[in-house]
């Protein structure tokens, strides 16, 4: 009697397992062959759940989520509509899409997709969308140039003898193709707040690195113009060995800053002092710009470690206030050190047919400087004639000028604010060379040519104003 009992109470708990899997079946089988979509299904973050296939369709073409695309940078923004692209979105493909989420299995899996529904188990169906390719790359092409920007370094303005720093700004690239990349992905998975695809670059000198650095310690600029590829060396250079911050006792190197003058490193072809003649050469009219800065740095007392003058003077500045430079092995190089306990900073600019260079630093090593050259020594400039068979007798060229020679000492002088010298400093000693001119004068003979009478014995006279000429 016992047993029976037993599994009597057995046998109740499965029958009503077995008629709630029936039950539960039947629901989930009544919900599968209904009209209406799953619960949690959504489009595009739209829930459309428990509607039929046009109420679905009538809830997305009703919605302004697919408006417009939005795509953006930071707190930069531009909206596409999707009319720009050509964009058509198949609202009835993808409600069947949604409307199949749990019938497109067997019987068992399409129960059990229902019952996870049910549960909660949330399906996202994509827009079923096409567009125009082209018309997009085009738009995000128009959009770069209007994202793109060049990295901007801190820097320092000097106005109204005062100092402010004019802060950096990073460099934005965006990439067209990786960013075409992202939109069709994001599309496809219905986000139409897109996000692009851009490069920064960060300043490497930031506005902090300027603090202290408050007074224009010296400063200098030269005139320039006229010769297109002379203008752009200096430009070039100008730009290349500037927003330079030296550190205590830190060297600048105006080679080193602005490399090699080569065309392959941007550098025009322009007049150059090669072996003490003036010739066309890559790079021509940078010694300007570094002559503009050696000025700079004597007025605000820098350390002068490697300066050469040229072998001819130079029209731009004084004699014994010029700095060549050039290229090669070893080359001439420009340099100097920062002699303060403070940072200073070097700034160069063109405007105005101008080269401008400037040096800051911390008003604690502010002095008041002038720099003055003492002639040393003169010496006049023959001149070589040359006869050059070559040429006409008579006819002369100047194959080189005269140049006297010179010999400059440079100084520099410190004064108090009363304008009284307390100190003088000798720069060092500059010397151009006298250079002989050459003429050449031609010995070339001159030769009449000669005259020849006219064919077949002919003879011509003249007898008034009309005249008429005649064979016998």
């Amino acid at each position: 009697m016992s047993f029976l009992k037993e599994n009597k109470k057995v046998v109740i708990p499965v029958g009503i397992i077995l008629g709630i899997l029936v039950v539960g079946t039947s629901v989930l089988g009544y919900q599968v062959s209904s009209d209406k979509i799953a619960k949690n299904v959504y489009v595009a973050g739209i829930n459309i759940q428990n509607l039929t296939k046009s109420q679905a369709i009538s809830k997305l073409e009703d919605s302004k989520k697919f408006d417009n695309i939005t795509l953006n940078h930071k707190d930069m923004k531009w909206q596409i509509s999707p009319s720009d692209l050509d964009m058509k979105i198949d609202f009835k493909k993808t409600v069947d899409n949604a409307f199949n989420v749990n019938r497109s299995g067997g019987f068992i899996s399409n129960i059990f997709t229902t019952l996870k529904s049910d549960f909660g188990s949330k399906t996202n169906i994509s827009l079923a969308t096409t567009y125009d390719v082209a018309k997009l790359e085009k738009k995000l092409t128009s959009i770069k140039g209007e994202l793109d920007a060049p990295v901007k370094n801190a820097s320092l303005l000097y106005k109204d003898e005062k100092t402010s720093v004019v802060p950096d700004e990073d460099g934005r690239e965006m990439n067209v193709a990786e960013s075409k990349k992202k939109i069709d992905g994001e599309i496809k998975n219905d986000k139409f707040d897109i996000s692009l695809v851009v490069k920064l670059e960060k300043a490497k000198l930031k506005a902090d690195d300027l603090k202290g650095i408050d007074t224009l310690l010296g400063g200098f600029s030269t005139n320039y113009g006229g010769m297109p590829g002379r203008d752009f060396n200096i430009r070039k250079s100008a730009q290349d060995s500037s927003g330079i911050i030296l550190k205590p006792n830190d060297e600048f190197s105006f080679n080193g800053l602005t490399g090699e003058k080569t065309i392959s490193s941007g550098y025009k072809y322009a007049p150059v002092i090669e072996s003490g003649k003036l010739t066309m050469g890559v790079g021509g009219g940078v010694c300007q710009t570094s002559s503009t800065i050696f000025n700079a740095a004597l007025l605000s007392g820098m350390e002068i470690t490697t300066r050469r003058n040229h072998t001819i003077p130079s029209d731009y500045v004084a004699l014994g206030r010029d700095a060549t430079v050039y290229d090669g092995n070893p080359g001439q190089d420009f340099k100097f050190k920062n002699p303060y306990k403070h940072n200073i900073y070097i700034k160069n600019f063109t405007a105005n047919g101008k080269i401008y260079s400037q040096i800051f630093g911390n008003k604690e090593d502010f002095s008041n400087i002038d720099v003055t050259t003492q002639m040393l020594g003169y010496t006049g400039a023959g001149s070589k004639t040359i006869t050059d068979p070559t040429l006409p007798a008579g006819k002369k060229v100047v194959e080189k000028y005269a140049s006297p020679g010179y010999t400059v000492a440079t100084y520099r002088i410190y004064k108090d604010a009363s304008g009284k010298t307390t100190k003088t400093e000798k720069i060092g000693i500059s010397s151009y060379p006298a250079k002989m001119g050459i003429v050449r004068v031609g010995a070339k003979p001159v030769t009449k040519p000669a005259t020849q009478k006219p064919a077949g014995g002919a003879t011509t006279g003249t007898t008034g104003a009309n005249s008429t000429l005649s064979t016998q």
